[in-house]
């Protein structure tokens, strides 16, 4: 699943920013086609600052990190950031103008080996993200990430940030020419869904954290991203 999402980021506004409006606008960051504000840009750092009870000391691995909009503005909370995506533009994009000392970026698939992706030995590290990106993994998919995180560390936290929630997908599909046009997909088996992609169910989530034996936190959210929800999956030792 995730090398079909690979060819649609690599043609998805394949443009050369100009400007910090053109970051946004290359990883769909947006709301009815603008850049979403800064404000809620900060927000959505300081809800992974919160969630993971980032630190100073803490040392990060963000997945599917696009073009660092969010990874900068949270390397200036924690010791480190190892931060990768598939999308070799976008990777480019980030080194240009999301760089920092203690960020390191890296083109990789979350399918592949940690180390293979960064070319050495990962420290152990406490903290994971997933940031909008969710959606382009099936169940089976997410389980071997897990158990290549557990490969670095037994005890962490890991977010992932606003996966669309099946349950509430009509707040988002709330006219009739997008229902209709969700049904179309379906119907082709289109799984991009104009961007969206995977609809995930909380069980789903909760099925997965048993199998793990890790501890779950489901965050609805309640405001214009009401259709998507947030996901803290703490393992222990």
């Amino acid at each position: 699943m995730s090398d079909q999402w690979k060819k649609f980021w690599e043609n998805y506004n394949v443009i050369e920013p100009a400007s910090e409006d053109d970051l946004y606008i290359q990883v769909g960051k947006t709301a009815n086609r603008a850049p979403v504000s800064k404000e809620v840009l900060a927000g959505s750092v300081y809800d992974v600052v919160e969630k993971l009870e980032l630190s100073s000391s803490d040392i990060l691995l963000e997945m599917c990190c696009g073009n660092g909009l969010i990874t900068y503005p949270l390397s200036q909370t924690v010791k480190q950031i190892y931060a990768f995506d598939f999308t070799e533009t976008l990777i480019d994009a980030a080194l240009k103008y999301k760089a920092n000392k203690n960020i390191e970026y890296a083109t990789g698939n979350a399918k592949e080996d940690f180390t293979k992706i960064f070319r050495h030995e990962l420290p152990v590290i406490h903290k994971f993200l997933i940031n909008d990106s969710t959606a382009y993994f099936s169940p089976e998919e997410l389980e071997k990430i897990i158990e290549r995180l557990l490969k670095i560390s037994k005890d962490f936290k890991f977010y992932l940030t606003n996966v669309p929630n099946d349950e509430n997908k009509w707040n988002f599909y709330n006219t009739p020419e997008r229902k209709t046009n969700y049904e179309k997909a379906v119907q082709s088996g289109d799984i991009f869904l104009g961007g969206i992609g995977r609809w995930w169910q909380k069980s789903e989530f909760i099925t997965i954290a048993e199998k793990f034996n890790f501890k779950i936190e489901i965050f609805d959210m309640n405001n214009e991203y009401s259709y998507r929800m947030g996901i803290l999956l703490s393992a222990q030792n």
